[in-house]
């Protein structure tokens, strides 16, 4: 078996694996419904642009409809990819008109190497440029910024793996020989695998099925006692002590605020009361108030405990996240 009909099947089991996961996401988890679409797409996208390289790399005649494909996927996995970045845990997502702006050039790029293909380089080459903006749009509002500390492992290493993908992309299109456009598919069919495998190996992406279900009432009896009553803010509360006030075994509790809140049951209690600070930091009659007044009032008992809180959730200091918030209004 020569090394073009190796790499050829190796790329081609990538690009079939994606192909399944992206499957998984569109059509059987529905557990974050638009995240899940979103990154199904997104897969799809990138086995498109592979798949685009290994018919060129395996018949250089491919037709326009074929580069046109890759292309049209190619030029997709940006917009996708922030679209996917900026849906939150509560799956709130709205298509905006303007939004729809990010389909032109690769509706347009599409049509134009349907027409004529001579212009293919030039359009893919752009599509480089495009996705590198993209990412790093991403990386400034997801990744390096406040927001980085509501990222999950996936989001990073999804991140990572395209700016990967990205710079392997480029490095194939100005290549200069053949080895070099076999070298890039070799190299973008290893990221592909990376991200199968990492996928469903992670919790966030396919969901662990669990031995036995939470009962129902016990999640919006632990939900009610937080959101709504605020239990949250007795100082010094523990674990023993909210499974005692809401009458539940404490595993149980521990349990379901890791399944309602995906974090421990500390890390949910200094949530919400970073939460409720975070409110107050944001109104103009609190913007002389002394901050560790504030940590104090909403349950926290000590202010190393309320910074070091403060800037695990939010990356930065009260101050200057209310300096932040004041900034743009």
């Amino acid at each position: 078996m020569n090394t073009a009909l190796v790499l050829i099947i190796f790329s081609s089991i990538a690009v079939t694996s994606c192909g399944f996961l992206a499957s998984y996401f569109l059509f059987i988890k529905k557990q974050h419904r638009v995240k899940d679409v979103t990154l199904g797409f997104l897969f799809i996208a990138i086995a498109f642009r592979i798949a685009k390289s290994i018919f060129y790399y395996a018949l250089p005649e491919i037709s326009p409809l074929g580069v046109g494909l890759g292309f049209f996927g190619f030029a997709c996995i940006g917009p996708l990819a922030l679209i996917y970045f900026s849906i939150n845990q509560t799956n709130e997502f709205k298509v905006k008109p303007i939004q729809l702006l990010h389909l032109i050039f690769p509706i347009t790029g599409f049509t134009i190497i349907l027409i004529n293909s001579n212009f293919a380089y030039d359009l893919y080459l752009l599509a480089n440029i495009s996705l590198a903006a993209y990412l790093g749009f991403i990386a400034s509002q997801f990744v390096f910024k406040s927001k980085a500390a509501e990222l999950t492992k996936w989001h990073k290493a999804l991140f990572y793996a395209l700016v990967v993908l990205s710079i392997i992309l480029i490095y194939q299109l100005l290549g200069e020989n053949i080895n070099t456009y076999a070298i890039g598919i070799g190299l973008s069919s290893l990221v592909m695998y990376f991200l199968f495998f990492y996928a469903l190996q992670s919790p966030v992406v396919v969901k662990k099925s669990s031995a036995k279900a939470l009962p129902t009432e016990l999640l919006q009896k632990i939900k009610v006692a937080i959101e709504e009553d605020k239990i949250f803010m007795q100082p010094a509360i523990s674990l023993a002590q909210f499974a005692e006030a809401i009458d539940t075994p404490t595993y149980l509790v521990s349990k379901a605020t890791k399944s309602i809140y995906n974090k421990s049951f500390p890390e949910v209690i200094n949530s919400f009361r970073i939460q409720s600070i975070k409110q107050k930091l944001s109104q103009p009659e609190f913007a002389n108030e002394k901050i560790e007044d504030l940590a104090y009032d909403v349950g926290f008992n000590t202010a190393s405990t309320f910074y070091n809180a403060f800037k695990k959730e939010t990356s930065m200091s009260p101050r200057e996240y209310q300096a932040q918030i004041f900034s743009k209004n």
